[in-house]
């Protein structure tokens, strides 16, 4: 059965610097505080930066490859306030990637370091079932045609790039990459002299809205479990991608079929004179 389609998106109008970076790994909580930030019941920060906000869009994929690939800084944030452009905040993919750059082009903006709850063991194994699936052979050639997939493939290989180079650690669902990170978000905050919220949902609203000079809702703080988020994600993409092999090839080939068989019918009769 194919998964329920994803939620419009927040349009990027924010027409300001950011507001709140979320500078914690995927899978922490990144979902939950994007709805926090975006919705008017919750928080109404603005438009947040997010996976979700890439993976079918490849003008920001692009953006986060050539950020990845580039090694002067000046270029790097020039490309990166193109990428941000429109959001009043981060949370997760691709912003984990850039925390270092993002804290300095916006020296105003809160930092929360949003984390999860069980430990990194558990991270790491709710990391692998989550993101390996997008760099399986299953999944290159379900979506082969599709070019933000094949775009988003590349995206993830570079973070696995990304943290080898900078953390010394095997891959992206690495329990120590979960502690290494999270320590060098610590170190940037403290060199930079900034305040750092360490948050996860079962702290509530408290914390969150004493950081952003924010009125408690009264609402309960949403969960959303990104694994299951990510594991419909997974089946969309796929279900899409075998619809452009059918678009692709099974169409035109079928066309082709019938047509030289059309074609056989007319001809036939002319042979057997």
């Amino acid at each position: 059965m194919t998964s329920p389609g994803p939620k419009p998106q927040t349009p990027a109008c924010w027409g300001g610097p950011m507001q709140v970076l979320a500078a914690g790994l995927p899978l922490c909580a990144t979902s939950t505080l994007k709805e926090i930030f975006e919705e008017a019941n919750f928080l109404n920060i603005g438009p947040t930066m997010h996976m979700n906000r890439c993976l079918s869009i490849p003008p920001n994929l692009r953006f986060i490859l050539e950020a990845l690939a580039e090694t002067d800084t000046q270029k790097r944030r020039a490309i990166l306030y193109k990428l941000f452009a429109g959001c009043a905040a981060t949370s997760g993919f691709p912003g984990h990637l850039f925390m270092k750059d993002l804290i300095e082009m916006y020296p105003d903006a809160k930092v929360v370091l949003n984390v999860h709850r069980p430990g990194a063991k558990d991270w790491a194994l709710s990391m692998q079932s989550a993101v390996a699936p997008f760099l399986s052979w299953r999944h290159r050639i379900a979506c082969f045609w599709s070019v933000p997939d094949r775009l988003h493939y590349l995206c993830e290989m570079e973070f696995q790039h990304f943290v080898r180079d900078k953390f010394g650690v095997a891959n992206v669902w690495s329990e120590e990459l979960y502690d290494k990170h999270n320590q060098w978000v610590l170190d940037i905050c403290q060199r930079k002299e900034k305040d750092v919220l360490v948050w996860e949902p079962s702290m509530g609203w408290g914390p969150l809205c004493r950081l952003l000079d924010q009125k408690e809702p009264e609402v309960e703080v949403p969960i959303i479990h990104d694994r299951d988020k990510m594991e419909m994600v997974v089946q969309r993409r796929i279900a899409i991608g075998l619809k452009l092999w059918t678009k692709k090839i099974a169409l035109p080939v079928g066309l082709c079929v019938l047509g030289g068989w059309g074609l056989s019918m007319v001809v036939s009769p002319w042979l057997a004179c």
